[in-house]
């Protein structure tokens, strides 16, 4: 039989001997070293004895070996690839929250927030992650804070549910408001919602139109009254409980009338008296006619004073300085200093007065001005 095959005949394409082979994977937390052994092969370090299939049994033992740290290694790097990825994304998480232009690190949950962008008339809500906007808690919550005044109703008519008008109490406001979108001789006054921003507000209808409708002589307003009157509401005989002057007649022949309705807009666009005297003596004082106490029920016969004049004096300015004294005859012309006596006019307004004329007046004269 032939002589058993030497293990230098069977790797004699293998050199006689190996270097330490070092295969090192490095990681940030994790250095695996495989280390093949050291193979001296030679017919002198063999035994003799050794068969070739037992020789190939320790080769396959170190590969073995080898192919298991390379698939360690291989998990250790997909494991750090992937702690690498998940920093990366968190670091993008919070880059993107920095970005948002919110005050924090954390961005806010969604809500409910008005879309600037689709302009005043058509805004409406949506539900979005914004920090550059108030958040709600619901659309309807943002729709009546966001929205309150939009006319066109845009906003609410996204809702699932969008009511046929704004939302509103029972029969509306509970206050009345002019309606200054249609003509004064058309209009009249209303609880509708949304009020706009800058109305006049009056606790009932009848008191908005009376207030805001005082001279409209359609009588549009109060025909809109649940129980409308068949003219303006006046005191008996149809007139006003106070006076005003008449600015629609010139000054010098004018009076104070009561009629209703008013000429006017609104009650306190013009002065009002309680009694036509008390209107002629305040809009008419310097009246030279005498026309506004004229139309008094009992006209005096020059314009009313106390006994004597009236109860105050005043400087005669249309006389010469000099030659001049106090009168207290009616009416007073406009601007003149009063006083409550004669002397105490004298001595106000005539003190320097040389020729006395003044205190010459007085009922008991001095013979000198008084000192």
């Amino acid at each position: 039989s032939s002589p058993t095959p030497s293990i230098h005949n069977i790797f004699n394409r293998r050199p006689k001997s190996r270097t330490r082979s070092v295969v090192q994977v490095q990681r940030p937390t994790m250095k695996i070293t495989v280390v093949l052994l050291s193979l001296v092969v030679s017919p002198s370090t063999i035994v003799p004895s050794a068969n070739a299939s037992g020789f190939r049994d320790l080769v396959d033992r170190v590969t073995r070996k080898k192919s298991g740290a390379a698939a360690t290694a291989d998990g250790v790097a997909a494991t750090d690839n992937a702690a690498a990825g998940l920093q990366d994304e968190q670091e993008g998480r919070q880059l993107q929250s920095r970005n948002s232009n919110c005050w924090s690190d954390k961005t806010p949950a969604a809500a409910w927030h008005p879309t600037y962008s689709a302009g005043w008339t058509n805004g409406y809500c949506r539900f979005n992650v914004d920090c550059n906007s108030p958040s709600y808690s619901t659309e309807a919550a943002c729709c009546k804070a966001a929205y309150a005044g939009q006319v066109t109703g845009y906003c609410l008519q996204q809702l699932p549910s969008p009511p046929t008008t704004s939302p509103t109490d029972a029969g509306g406001l509970d206050v009345f408001y002019p309606d200054y979108d249609t003509a004064w001789t058309e209009a009249g006054c209303t609880n509708k919602r949304p009020m706009p921003s800058g109305r006049p507000t009056y606790s009932t209808m009848v008191a908005c139109c009376k207030g805001a409708y005082g001279g409209q002589v359609s009588g549009k307003c109060l025909s809109m009254l649940p129980s409308p009157p068949t003219t303006s509401p006046t005191t008996s005989g149809g007139m006003a409980d106070f006076w005003y002057p008449d600015y629609d007649t010139a000054w010098s022949v004018a009076g104070c009338s009561n009629k209703l309705p008013l000429p006017y807009r609104n009650k306190n666009d013009r002065p009002n008296y309680s009694s036509q005297v008390a209107c002629c003596k305040g809009a008419y004082a310097g009246q030279m006619s005498g026309k506004c106490l004229s139309e008094l029920e009992s006209p005096p016969t020059t314009s009313p004073t106390g006994v004597g004049g009236l109860d105050v004096w005043y400087p005669d300015y249309d006389t010469a300085w000099t030659v001049a004294g106090c009168i207290n005859d009616s009416p007073l012309p406009s601007g003149r200093p009063t006083y409550s006596t004669r002397i105490a006019c004298c001595k106000g307004a005539y003190g320097g007065q040389v020729s006395g004329k003044c205190l010459s007046q007085l009922d008991s004269p001095p013979t000198t001005s008084p000192t």
